[in-house]
């Protein structure tokens, strides 16, 4: 929901936010990156806006654009690896095309919950692929069957990422 006059209000929200923010044009240029971004990765604003968000992934791993909740290792600008949990949407226009995707994260504790996550995350991105129908069409009832899955396991990662691994 867009309201006039209210991306000053926005980026104060993104701002002040705890967790890190970044934003990524659809080819993986950073074009958001808050302070706690900044904290957690290492990286000023002004070294990473209109930059590459690939540079924050370990050497050989292959920068992806994944949808959902997920853990993942990443890189400080000191070289330190670190691993964080991720929150991703797509960024959509007034047309409902995708222009980028958005990113929270956070720093976790891998040992914590990693049993349930990976199958979690697994469930979750293939009933976001069968609900973008890229295998195909979808009656009403496999959707909506499709959306009860989904809602379950996102709920319940939630409840998993709420109990002190976060």
């Amino acid at each position: 929901m867009y309201v006039s006059g209210s991306v000053e209000f926005l980026s104060m929200i993104v701002g002040s936010a705890r967790d890190a923010i970044v934003a990524e044009t659809m080819d993986g240029t950073v074009a958001v990156w808050n302070q706690a971004a900044e904290e957690l990765y290492g990286y000023p604003a002004a070294e990473m806006v209109g930059e590459r968000a690939e540079r924050l992934y370990p050497p050989g791993e292959a920068a992806t654009r994944r949808l959902g909740d997920f853990v993942g290792d990443r890189i400080r600008r000191d070289g330190t690896p670190i691993r964080v949990h991720l929150r991703a949407a797509p960024i959509t226009d007034a047309s409902g095309a995708t222009v980028g995707v958005a990113t929270t994260s956070w720093a976790t504790d891998t040992k914590a919950g990693h049993e349930l996550r990976t199958p979690l995350n697994a469930i979750i991105g293939f009933t976001g692929i069968l609900l973008m129908r890229l295998p195909g069409p979808l009656n009403d009832e496999q959707e909506h069957q499709l959306r009860l899955v989904q809602a379950s396991a996102e709920q319940l990662l939630s409840k998993i990422n709420q109990g002190g691994w976060r």
